[in-house]
């Protein structure tokens, strides 16, 4: 069995590269998309029915990270 030591350690490491894998991805995201996002989500929650369409032209928008 594990002592409690070496879960500790493992714990440790498994937070230590969950931490990096986020910062990395935060890093590499395309923040000129923020504002399609901002505008997609409020259309969404003000026109539900209407965001079908809307959703394919913002689409349209989104620049490849």
């Amino acid at each position: 069995m594990y002592s409690h030591e070496m879960l500790w350690g493992l714990g440790l490491v498994v937070l230590a590269l969950a931490l990096a894998w986020g910062l990395l991805q935060n890093r590499r995201r395309n923040r000129a998309n923020d504002r399609i996002t901002e505008e997609a989500t409020r259309e969404q929650y003000s026109n539900p029915a209407d965001y079908p369409e809307t959703r394919e032209r913002l689409k349209d928008q989104i620049r490849p990270s």
